[in-house]
């Protein structure tokens, strides 16, 4: 590979496309309040189905942005919860809050 045609990281970018699939932030949102449930989380976001819910919370899992619990009773359940890391996404989504609150109009 030539030393020119070499992809440059850009970490705005990789945040932007990490962040930007189609309800992430709403996940991570909704996980910042604490742990929940698999269908918790579905019934929260509504209009979102499972199997993207599945695909996205896999996402975040391999990024360190979720872990997943597996609680052993009868029957066993899964809970999600925020890392360190997904916990500091809160500082993005007050960000954009704020911006919303500042420049965005409510629906009439």
């Amino acid at each position: 590979m030539a030393e020119d045609s070499k992809e440059i990281f850009c970490p705005a970018i990789a945040t932007m496309r990490l962040l930007g699939q189609k309800w992430t932030l709403e996940i991570v949102r909704a996980l910042i309040e604490g742990k929940k449930r698999f269908n918790e989380i579905s019934q929260e976001l509504d209009g979102l189905n499972a199997r993207t819910l599945s695909a996205r919370l896999r996402t975040l899992e391999a990024e360190g942005i979720v872990e997943r619990h597996l609680i052993s009773s009868i029957p066993p359940w899964v809970e999600y919860e925020l890392t360190q890391k997904g916990q500091s996404l809160n500082a993005v989504i007050e960000g954009m809050a704020e911006w919303g609150r500042r420049w965005m109009e409510p629906p009439k």
